[in-house]
Order: C-alpha cells, then structure tokens, then sequence
C-alpha cells in the first residue's frame, strides 16, 4: 500500500478530515503521520494548548492506520486505550509514530509517541489494543 492510496483513504474519513493530518511514513508495522494545527484543535484558549482528546484520537488514527493501512473495506476496531500526557502541546505542527508491537488473528497491540519538535521529547505516548475483524 502506497502513501497516496492511504492519504486518499484518510480524506474519505469525517473525522480524519477534521483531525487534518496526512500520513507521511508507512511500513508493515508502523506508521508516522504529521497533524496541522488548527484553532478548533484547541484545548486552553488562554494557552493556545492543545485538546488532550486532539492529541489521543491523532494518536488513535495513526495506530490504526498502522494495523491496518487498507481501512477502506474494514477497519481496525479499536478496544482499548491508554494515554499518557508527558508535556503540553502548543499550537504547531504534531507528529504521531506508531509502532505494533503485537499483531495476531483477532488482537493487536501497537505503542504510539506524539512530538512537536524533537520526538526525544514526547508530548504524549499510549498504549492501544484493536479487534481485528
């Protein structure tokens, strides 16, 4: 699966389409996916921070796409989660690398960091299970 094809199904998403991110890395068991700032990803107005929720569901997007890149005919369930918050997140770009750690017949697992500039300091990382189906 190329990048165009995966970026072309990202913007098929609703909810990819308002997360505004495109894929930039792809390899048979991680993914690395960039997020443009937008205002409405905002979480502290006063801080110009971003939502947790943003940082969680970009994450989410980037472990699935992970698991499965071919998300067009079935996706990844996801069954579980966890996040981590290790910094706050001013307005700019945002970067997801996720990586799957296990992938069977019907579970996966797949660890996921988030970073502005420098991915030595993680602004997020988490830990998320999918059904596969």
């Amino acid at each position: 699966m190329n990048l165009q094809t995966v970026n072309a199904n990202v913007s098929r998403v609703p909810f990819f389409r308002f997360l505004n991110f495109e894929v930039q890395s792809l390899g048979a068991l991680h993914a690395v996916a960039e997020m443009t700032f937008e205002p409405r990803h905002i979480g502290n107005p006063v801080m110009e921070l971003y939502h947790g929720g943003i940082i969680a569901s970009f994450m989410e997007a980037a472990a699935a796409i992970a698991v499965h890149p071919d998300f067009a005919d079935v996706p990844a369930k996801p069954i579980n989660l966890t996040v981590d918050y290790l910094r706050p997140a001013p307005k700019g770009p945002l970067y997801a690398r996720a990586n799957v750690t296990r992938k069977g017949k019907r579970i996966a697992s797949v660890s996921v960091i988030s970073w502005q500039i420098s991915e030595e300091k993680p602004v997020a990382e988490g830990l998320y299970h999918f059904l596969l189906v």
